[in-house]
C-alpha cells in the first residue's frame, strides 16, 4: 500500500477513483502563464502515462488511493509521465 504524501503513514490509505484534470495549464496555454489562473496543484491527464489512463469519455478518473486521516488524495509516482514527481489532489 502506498503512504501518503502529507501525513507519511499508509494506516489509513485506501484505493479510490480519483477525477482528475482534462489538461495542465501547460497545455492549456501553450506553456504560457496566464493572471489569475491558479493551479491547485491538481494532476492532469496529460501528465499521466497514456498507458495508464481508461479510455475516453473516462480517462479523468484515475485509480489512486486516498488518506482518511488527514483527507488527501494521489495516484502513485508510477502514473507520471515524470518518474519521482508524485502529484495529489
Amino acid at each position: 500500500m502506498q503512504a501518503c504524501l502529507r501525513c507519511k503513514s499508509a494506516e489509513q490509505v485506501r484505493p479510490k477513483a480519483i477525477l482528475i484534470g482534462a489538461a495542465s495549464p501547460a497545455k492549456r496555454f501553450n506553456g504560457e502563464e496566464k493572471a489569475g489562473y491558479q493551479r491547485l496543484d491538481q494532476l492532469a491527464v496529460d501528465e499521466c502515462k497514456p498507458e495508464r489512463l481508461k479510455a475516453p469519455p473516462l480517462e479523468q478518473l484515475v485509480e489512486g488511493f486516498y488518506c482518511d486521516l488527514c483527507g488527501h488524495g494521489f495516484v502513485a509516482c508510477e502514473w507520471l509521465k515524470a518518474e519521482g514527481n508524485r502529484r495529489s489532489r
